[in-house]
């Protein structure tokens, strides 16, 4: 199913700013989906997670056309790429069989930057999507959220540094938070069980966060793992933008 974009959960876009990074980040190149996209055809922005252990790896198409050529695997990230605007047919499915994984429509808005998170729920494929919604870290800050795919975690706290308060709280699996405006800086990341609010489950240890960049942290895996090391609890930064 597709996850409701909650905009109790977004931040507004800083208008013209917020067009200049998309420009900057996707304006080189364009995606496997838009071969070539004349200068004044409206255009969105779309990246892809594989946040699902238990799923091989998937073949996405759009309208019918593969988008990727590379294998996308548990753990792999598809930076941003052009599509065009309007009702997309999504399509997700293992490489060489004859039936999908899930095919769902998605209606995409011009200059808009979308996240496709792959997820399950219960043995389902599940893509959590959600709108990028931004604005201006701010002098010496960088923007950073959080993405929890792990299937068995509870409702979990980000707790980033020494602080004694966490940056998120009560974020439960499939929910993708807005982005929160954090100081740059070098130091852990912790995942802690909401309900305790102190139990640590993960952390991610002397982290460089840099003043003006954008970033997810994915929480994925099982807490509960009893499938090899590959599947255990862990956590993933992704640099969103990554030409700004």
């Amino acid at each position: 199913m597709i996850e409701s974009m909650n905009s109790s959960k977004t931040l507004k876009i800083n208008g013209l700013k917020v067009l200049a990074w998309l420009l900057l980040a996707f304006g080189a190149s364009s995606c496997l989906d838009e071969q070539s996209v004349p200068e004044a055809t409206p255009i969105a922005f779309v990246s892809f997670y594989h946040g699902s252990p238990q799923t091989d790896p998937i073949t996405i198409t759009v309208d019918n056309r593969v988008y990727n050529s590379n294998p996308f695997g548990y753990g792999n990230y598809f930076e941003y790429g052009n599509f065009y605007t309007g009702q997309r047919s999504f399509s997700f499915r293992n490489p060489g069989a004859s039936s999908s994984l899930l095919d769902t429509v998605v209606t995409l808005k011009a200059s808009e930057a979308y996240s496709f998170f792959i997820a399950e729920h219960e043995d389902l494929f599940e893509p959590i999507i959600v709108k990028d919604q931004l604005e201006n870290p701010g002098q010496g800050k960088a923007l950073l959220r959080l993405a929890h795919l792990s299937p068995d975690s509870p409702e979990v706290h980000l707790r980033v540094g020494t602080a004694v308060e966490p940056v998120l709280k009560d974020q439960a699996f499939g929910e993708v938070s807005a982005y929160k405006a954090i100081d740059a800086g070098r130091f852990a990341l912790k995942i802690l069980d909401a309900e305790s609010g102190e139990e640590e489950l993960v952390s991610a240890n002397d982290i460089s966060i840099l003043a003006g960049r954008i970033y997810t942290l994915v929480l994925r895996g099982y807490k509960e793992n009893t499938s090899g090391t590959e599947n255990r609890l862990s956590l993933q930064l992704l640099r969103n933008y990554p030409n700004y």
